[in-house]
C-alpha cells in the first residue's frame, strides 16, 4: 500500500472481561503499521481496566487505556475522537473476532480513488458464538449467521440490520454504497465528522448526539447521509460479533418480529431505545419526502404510540421527556447540514 494513513482505533470497554483475551488480543495484532489505539474503561468499578493490566499486559503496553465515568456510548467515544490524532476513527466492540488484516483491507479500500467520497464504511458482520469459544472449540465458534451487513432503512423509518439471521451472504456481496454502518463496527474518515459535529454550550464538539444512548449510530449517519458523506460496504473484510443487545438472529423484520424484539429488552434498554428512535425522526425527518415515505412513517409513529399505550405504558413517559429536551433537539436540527436532498435518502431506503 504506498499510502500509510494513520488509524485510530477506539473500544470503549464496560465489564464483559471474558472476550477481552481474543477480541483486544486480535485487535492489537493488526498487521497495519500506523495505528493507535484509545480504551476507555466505563464499568462502574474499572473492572476491565484492572483486567487488561493484570491479564494481557502485551495489551497494556500497545494502547492508551484510560478508566472514568460512565459517558455511554456517545460520550465515551466522543471523548476519544476528541484525543484522536488519525485521518481514521475505527469505533471498534470488544466482543469482536477481528482479522489480522482487518484494518490494512478497510484501509485499502477506502484509500482507493473511486472510494474517496464514502465518509464511512462498515464490513461483514458473523455472529461469533462465544459459548463456542468456552468450551475450547475456536473454529466452530465462527459461524456462517449473519449478524450485521450494515445499517438499511425502510421507507416507514424502521432502521435494520442489513441480512440478519441469514445463513447466506452471497446475496449481499455486490452491495457497495448502503445508508449505514452498524453501530457495532463503524469506520469513520476524522474529517467528515469534523463536518458534521455539533458544538455544545460548552464549546465542546459532539459527534455522536450525547442525549442519546440508543440509535446514536443512526442519528449520525442519517446527519452524515444529509452531508453528503456516503457509507461503503466492504464485503470482502469478516468480522466475528457475540451481539449483546437486539435482534435474536430473526431472518425478517415484520413488525411483529420488532414488537417482539421490544418487548424482550430491559426496561431501561426498551425506554432508552424509544427515546432514541422519536429524537433521531424529530431531527431527521422532513416533510419534504414523498407522500408514500410520510405516511408509511406516520403509520408506524402510530403503531408504536398504540404498542405503548396499550403493551407498555412505562414508555408513554419517554414522550414527556422528548419534550423536556425539546429546545436542544431543535436547535441540533438546525444544526445539520443538509446538502444531499430527501430524494437522495429515499434512494437509499428499502
Amino acid at each position: 500500500m504506498p499510502k500509510h494513513p494513520k488509524v485510530t482505533i477506539g473500544l470503549i470497554l464496560f465489564k464483559g472481561e471474558k472476550y477481552l483475551k481474543y477480541s483486544l488480543t486480535s485487535l492489537i495484532n493488526q498487521d497495519y503499521s500506523n495505528i493507535e489505539f484509545l480504551f476507555r474503561d466505563q464499568s462502574p468499578n474499572g473492572e476491565a481496566y484492572e483486567y487488561v493490566k493484570k491479564e494481557l499486559p502485551e495489551v497494556a503496553k500497545k494502547v492508551k487505556l484510560e478508566k472514568g465515568g460512565n459517558l455511554w456510548h456517545s460520550g465515551g467515544h466522543n471523548a476519544l475522537i476528541r484525543q484522536m490524532k488519525g485521518e481514521y476513527y475505527f469505533c471498534c466492540s470488544n466482543d469482536m473476532l477481528y482479522p489480522k488484516s482487518f484494518v490494512t483491507d478497510a484501509i485499502r479500500e477506502l484509500e482507493k480513488s473511486e472510494n474517496k467520497k464514502y465518509g464511512s464504511a462498515t464490513c461483514r458482520l458473523m455472529r461469533w458464538d462465544f459459548e463456542k469459544v468456552q468450551e475450547g472449540n475456536f473454529e466452530a465458534s465462527k459461524t456462517k449467521v449473519i449478524d450485521s451487513l450494515g445499517i438499511g432503512i425502510t421507507k416507514s423509518h424502521h432502521f435494520v440490520d442489513i441480512g440478519q439471521g441469514q445463513s447466506n451472504s452471497t446475496p449481499y456481496l455486490n452491495l457497495k454504497e448502503i445508508f449505514a454502518p452498524s453501530g457495532a463496527l463503524a469506520i469513520f474518515r476524522k474529517s467528515v465528522l469534523d463536518d458534521i459535529a455539533f458544538t455544545n454550550d460548552k464549546g465542546i464538539k459532539e459527534y455522536f448526539d450525547e442525549l442519546l444512548h440508543y440509535k446514536n449510530d443512526i442519528d449520525l449517519a442519517y446527519r452524515l447521509q444529509w452531508a453528503g458523506h456516503p457509507c461503503l460496504f466492504i464485503p470482502q473484510i469478516t468480522v466475528y460479533h457475540d451481539r449483546q443487545v437486539g435482534l435474536l438472529y430473526r431472518s425478517d423484520h415484520t413488525i411483529i418480529n420488532r414488537l417482539i424484539t421490544q418487548a424482550g429488552k430491559s426496561k431501561w434498554a426498551k425506554g432508552n431505545s424509544f427515546f432514541g428512535d422519536i429524537v433521531v425522526l424529530k431531527k431527521n425527518f422532513t416533510k419534504n419526502f414523498s407522500w408514500n415515505v410520510r405516511l408509511r412513517t406516520w403509520w408506524s409513529r402510530l403503531l408504536k404510540f398504540i404498542f405503548a399505550l396499550f403493551l407498555d405504558v412505562s414508555l408513554l413517559k419517554q414522550y414527556r421527556l422528548v419534550n423536556k429536551f425539546r429546545p436542544e433537539i431543535n436547535l441540533k436540527k438546525r444544526a445539520i447540514v443538509r446538502r444531499n436532498s430527501p430524494s437522495y435518502i429515499e434512494k437509499l431506503m428499502l
